[in-house]
């Protein structure tokens, strides 16, 4: 029984070494290097998507500037926008099914020379980030319909945030632990 019990304790270590040795890290953890801390959010009236990326800088210990010159990386943020497509028709031509999208504009600039060279001398700082999502319509819950639709652009605009922090880590040499 206190083989066994040895035993398992002996398997979990050893899979945490082989998970550790092959660099994996939990979804939320983002690696950003001191060179990109603190990072300044100019929003442009996109109050909550500027608010996502917030939460996920903080939660991953990057701070946020209050100002540009406090400053050593600017993200921008250009333009979101909204789309929504009828992917599909029943027999009365009613719309049974459609697209949405969530497109996001931004860009990225350094405030300091020590940045890593392949964005500072990039020829262009901005990037697009479209997230889709189907949306199947039922005619007889209009109301539900609405709700789920605002309930998957939220969570685009989640996904956009996280990919333009994505982007941000790719830009950004990897921090020592």
């Amino acid at each position: 029984m206190l083989l066994k019990k040895y035993q398992r304790l002996f398997l979990l270590l050893l899979s945490l070494c082989v998970m550790n040795a092959c660099g994996f890290k939990p979804r939320g953890a983002l690696a950003l290097s001191d060179e990109y801390s603190p990072v300044y959010i100019q929003q442009n009236n996109m109050f909550e998507l500027a608010r996502d990326i917030k939460r996920v800088l903080l939660s991953n210990k990057v701070s946020v500037a209050e100002s540009k010159q406090s400053s050593k990386i600017q993200l921008t943020l250009i333009t979101d926008a909204r789309e929504r497509r009828v992917l599909s028709v029943d027999a009365n031509g009613r719309a049974r099914e459609y697209l949405l999208t969530y497109k996001v504009r931004f860009s990225i600039q350094n405030n300091t020379s020590t940045i890593k060279a392949e964005l500072a001398e990039s020829k262009s700082n901005e990037y697009t980030i479209a997230l889709t999502r189907s949306l199947l319509f039922d005619p007889d819950a209009v109301l539900a319909a609405s709700t789920e639709s605002d309930i998957l652009y939220k969570d685009m605009r989640r996904d956009a945030a996280r990919s333009i922090l994505l982007k941000l880590q790719a830009l950004s040499k990897p921090t020592r632990s």
